[in-house]
């Protein structure tokens, strides 16, 4: 459970735990693969997301570190930044936005 700070990929600390849930307070809405029953890189995830926040496919941005999982969201139409180095991301997160999302 992402919210948790728990599961694949995440550190069992509380210290982890309560960073992972500060960054989740900062989204209106989050869709987790495991809750949804649809994992990644099935397209049906994609198409999830963009209903719950009602946003056509082709006005969402979606950024992920592997490339498997970019490519069915760049089929459905949404442009997609692969993340290596986090600063570069956001940097061409702000390019496709037009504005900075960091503070």
């Amino acid at each position: 459970n992402v919210r948790a700070g728990k599961g694949p990929g995440m550190v069992l600390d509380e210290k982890r735990a309560g960073d992972v849930r500060a960054v989740m307070a900062l989204f209106h809405h989050i869709v987790e693969s495991k809750r949804a029953g649809v994992r990644k890189p099935d397209p049906r995830i994609y198409l999830m997301c963009c209903e719950a926040l009602d946003v056509r496919p082709e006005h969402a941005v979606y950024l992920d570190d592997l490339g498997i999982n970019l490519k069915p969201a760049r089929e459905l139409g949404m442009r997609t930044i692969k993340v290596g180095e986090p600063q570069a991301a956001l940097a061409e997160l702000e390019a496709i936005l037009g504005h900075s999302v960091r503070d």
